[in-house]
């Protein structure tokens, strides 16, 4: 009977046999400290210019990175921060996921300490909201007895737990602490605002002016229906540089992809775009097929390498035939459903988008509406727009009407032979 640990180093070998270390493809951000990060960033070097601009300023700004979910907010972001770790030793350069139900001066105020170990007052802020700290700290106190000359001594206890009352005010004296040490200013980067429900980020933003005006550099991410309102942009004049990211085009896909292979492969550094070896395992045609299926978005792009990789391994394949990826995209069309555990009612919206091909405001038949059970099409958008962040739908690109397209995989087989040897 074949025990774990060969099937531990089966897995293995079906992996090497593609030519590659392990499968390079990711759906979370790629950690800051990693070289990775370097290697298969690619593109958006417009957007990256125009942000690398504002740095040569002695004027602290604001960017907002704005775009759909999965099109690579947070990997440009970590990149920004990447650079300027190297190019710019002098300033502090800090991230953070915005957490749930915490104001933005709050989850800035925790950013900053994070990244200030090795000062008391930071990692006080920290322990009293609950937050591991890099330092043991203790609250002193003096107990005296009747000999107040030999009776008195110091006593130690655990600093309370408390949630800042002013974190404002915490957030600004930090920043007072922090410059000291890094005169060339800090950037507070603020990830991830699409999580939040647009009428709660719109009041963490109007709550937060003061602060983004403040000491520090500020860049946020967040999903357009959520950042692009009257409050955020060009009314209030809040941010200083707005980038809106797009789906990548087709060659830079195709760079890539080549850059998360050559991440991975064994002896074999090839990024030729021209040469065939740089997309190994994949076969020239179909890492274009590959390139096309993901339409540009990184996240979905990330979500079916995995998906095709592994199927190839499974399948025992050395190479990424035309065969092995339409089996590896059928494999993707059964296990994005089941990732996205979709309601009932965001299933009957998923099998009409795939019945008619398409839905807007235009097309949508009100027959349709009252099928499933609503009035408007504003009432479907949503639905759509949570189909889209599963990768199930793609949102076209259409000036005067919103429209959702369907995810044009091939039809899941009801059963995937994955241990069909290799024709």
């Amino acid at each position: 009977m074949t025990n774990a640990d060969d099937l531990f180093d089966q897995a293995s070998n079906n992996i090497e046999r593609l030519g590659l270390r392990e499968i390079p493809f990711t759906e979370s951000p790629i950690d800051l400290q990693s070289e990775t990060l370097q290697r298969i960033f690619t593109g958006r070097e417009d957007k990256l210019l125009q942000t690398f601009n504002l740095f040569k300023s002695r004027d602290r700004r604001r960017i907002l990175v704005y775009g759909r979910i999965g099109i690579g907010k947070s990997a440009f972001l970590l990149e920004v921060l990447s650079v300027l770790r190297r190019k710019k030793k002098q300033m502090l350069t800090t991230y953070i996921s915005l957490p749930a139900n915490l104001d933005l001066a709050t989850t800035a105020l925790i950013a900053l300490a994070r990244d200030m170990p090795n000062d008391e007052w930071a990692q006080q802020q920290l322990y009293q909201m609950g937050i591991p700290t890099a330092m043991i700290l203790k609250e002193r106190n003096s107990e005296v007895t009747a000999n107040m000359v030999f009776g008195g001594k110091l006593g130690e206890k655990d600093l309370p737990v408390t949630k800042p009352q002013y974190p404002t005010v915490s957030l600004e004296t930090l920043l007072e602490r922090s410059q000291q040490k890094y005169p060339e200013g800090v950037l507070i980067a603020i990830d991830d605002l699409d999580k939040q429900d647009p009428s709660t980020v719109r009041k963490l933003m109007h709550d937060a002016q003061g602060m983004l005006k403040g000491r520090a550099w500020f860049m946020l991410t967040g999903h357009p229906m959520g950042m692009t309102g009257d409050l955020l942009t060009s009314e209030r004049g809040l941010f200083d540089l707005q980038l809106k990211l797009e789906e990548l085009d087709q060659p830079t896909t195709y760079k890539m992809l080549i850059n998360y292979l050559n991440s991975a492969r064994i002896n074999n550094d090839c990024k030729d775009p021209n040469d065939p070896r740089a997309v190994l395992p994949f076969l020239p045609k179909t890492a274009k097929k590959f390139c096309e299926a993901s339409f540009g978005k990184p996240r979905l792009f990330n979500r079916l390498g995995s998906i095709v990789l592994s199927t190839a391994a499974d399948l025992h394949a050395e190479t990424i035939t035309q065969e092995v990826l339409e089996k590896g995209l059928k494999a993707a069309a059964h296990s994005l459903p089941l990732q996205a555990a979709l309601t009932f009612q965001e299933e009957r919206v998923r099998a009409l988008l795939l019945a008619r091909g398409g839905l807007s405001d235009e097309t949508v038949l009100m027959e349709d509406l009252q099928q499933l059970g609503v009035r408007t099409f504003s009432e479907l958008l949503p639905i759509l727009e949570r189909l889209e962040e599963a990768d199930l739908a793609h949102q076209l690109n259409q000036d005067d009407t919103k429209a959702f397209a369907p995810i044009p995989l091939p039809a899941a087989d009801e059963e995937l032979s994955l241990n069909e040897p290799k024709q």
